[in-house]
């Protein structure tokens, strides 16, 4: 079987999308009011950094006094144009990158657990080969528990991850490592 022939059968053969099955829901016990202070405590807990913005103007001037913008930086926030660095086909260049800029479509309280799909992240690789990741969430999109967020997930979009803070490891000598497979940093500014 000739390699075209190969990669054509495993591209027609992929499964039809399955409906989830119905589950109990299990109620939060995050009041909403405190839903915004449990998620922002919980991104410092993560090892990250999390911050009340008002607009992305304050936005824009936070990241501009934390991040050497000199440096290879991509936004893929509407309204947020940081860009000095542009993805093309090689993606080693990537390598380079020390910022990006995400916006997230629904975020856990109960854990900062923050949900990028591949419309918002364009390159899947984006969040886990930079050094330091911004994400920028709407406190209108937070909910409780990850029961909740799967509600709100839309699964037509193709990949997506949750992803909680820097890249952390606690495999190497048992001993906490931030940065060791991923982003060393990850800042959430949480908009109104």
């Amino acid at each position: 079987m000739s390699r075209e022939r190969i990669l054509s059968a495993i591209r027609q053969g992929k499964p039809d999308l399955q409906p989830l099955p119905d589950v109990i829901g299990f109620p939060s016990n995050i009041a909403d009011a405190d839903l915004a202070d449990t998620f922002l405590t919980m991104v410092k807990t993560n090892g990250g950094i999390g911050v009340r913005a008002n607009s992305l103007d304050d936005v824009r001037a936070q990241i501009a006094s934390e991040y050497d913008l000199t440096l290879p930086t991509l936004s893929h926030v509407d309204g947020l144009d940081l860009n000095n660095f542009t993805p093309t086909e090689n993606l080693r260049l990537l390598d380079d990158l020390n910022l990006v800029v995400l916006e997230g479509s629904v975020a856990v309280a109960e854990n900062a657990a923050i949900w990028f799909n591949e419309a918002t992240l364009g390159i899947r690789a984006l969040p886990f080969i930079t050094l330091n990741v911004v994400a920028v969430v709407s406190a209108r999109n937070l909910v409780g528990t990850m029961h909740e967020v799967y509600k709100r997930i839309d699964l037509n979009t193709g990949f997506g991850t949750f992803i909680a803070g820097p890249s952390k490891t606690a495999d190497i000598e048992q001993s906490l490592v931030i940065g060791a497979h991923g982003s060393k940093t990850m800042t959430v500014f949480l908009m109104p």
